[in-house]
């Protein structure tokens, strides 16, 4: 592959912009803030040719999310004042203090949805690789809660919306954290097979879901694969990782990857605690390129987690590097 053969679509909703969550029980700084992408933005929009966002039918995210969680935040959002900052155990649908509501809360959750949906549309009708740079992420959204930073869950939606068009879609999660919203979504559904390399859930977030052991259930049983890491892990773990996903993913034999990226995977990130270098990014997207865009056709790569700014910049640019082949 070479520059020509990848797209860009992104939106960044400089707008909405958390200022805090909490965390040990004190007020800190909210890192999920359009900064954190903007470099990656401007660098890959320069490089490459974007596509403009569509606006898509809101029906389609209600085909992975309950109506009450859904009008839950598109209420709270339009009645909010300044930044509310959820109340747990149950008494808002948010799993954590950290996904605060503001007033451009839904707003911005919606566009970020349209912007994946438009990045896959593309793939499927030009059969070329769509970047989706949209914030906020959304792995971490289950059919009734939000958390950790994710309001609607992009890549679920996406997922659903190929499977309306008769396609098996196999999801790739690559962020630090378990995408414990898309396991939730699709646990018992065999239409979409969900791989996920992540930190250990005994020592990181989400702590309640990530492991081994958890497989899928009922006709799904086996369409769920988690490989948690320990803290610290370099190339040679995570590569030993992502080869153990990619050969499930090629016995799965999906019509449709989505890779849910996260850079908070790398060394410097301020959130992730893996140890993985800029350099081995071109590694990761070569070995997912050399493999799987070999089997499959159509790609789509969705920006997740990743709070430093030139860390993202810097693991983005070596992957996709990687990915189409580029030469250092």
């Amino acid at each position: 592959m070479s520059n020509s053969d990848l797209f860009i679509c992104s939106d960044l909703n400089e707008d909405f912009i958390p200022t805090k969550e909490i965390d040990n029980g004190r007020f800190v700084r909210n890192p999920e803030r359009p900064l954190r992408l903007k470099y990656v933005h401007n660098y890959m929009t320069k490089r490459f040719e974007s596509i403009s966002p569509e606006k898509f039918s809101e029906e389609w995210i209600l085909k992975v999310h309950n109506e009450k969680y859904y009008e839950y935040i598109k209420r709270k959002s339009a009645e909010v004042e300044g930044e509310y900052i959820p109340e747990v155990f149950f008494v808002d649908p948010i799993f954590d203090t950290g996904t605060p509501i503001l007033r451009s809360s839904y707003d911005a959750a919606v566009k970020a949805v349209n912007a994946v949906l438009t990045s896959v549309s593309y793939v499927l009708e030009n059969k070329r690789p769509v970047y989706s740079i949209s914030r906020p992420p959304g792995h971490h959204a289950m059919r009734n809660y939000g958390g950790g930073y994710c309001y609607f869950n992009n890549v679920a939606i996406a997922a659903r919306y190929l499977n309306s068009k008769g396609l098996r879609v196999a999801i790739l999660d690559i962020d630090f954290h378990h995408g414990n919203g898309t396991q939730d979504i699709f646990y018992d559904d065999p239409s979409v097979l969900y791989v996920s390399i992540h930190g250990d859930p005994r020592k990181f977030f989400p702590w309640y879901s990530g492991y081994e052991d958890e497989i899928g259930t009922g006709k799904a049983e086996g369409t769920n694969l988690n490989i948690p890491l320990p803290g610290g892990s370099d190339k040679r773990i995570y590569i030993e990782a992502l080869n153990k996903a990619i050969g499930k993913i090629l016995s799965y034999g999906p019509d449709f990857l989505i890779v849910s990226f996260g850079t908070d995977t790398h060394i410097e990130d301020p959130v992730g605690k893996f140890s993985l270098l800029s350099e081995d990014y071109r590694d990761i997207g070569s070995l997912i390129s050399a493999t799987l865009c070999e089997k499959i056709t159509m790609i789509c790569i969705v920006q997740e987690g990743g709070y430093n700014p030139r860390a993202n910049l810097s693991a983005a640019r070596n992957f996709f590097d990687g990915f189409l082949g580029v030469r250092s």
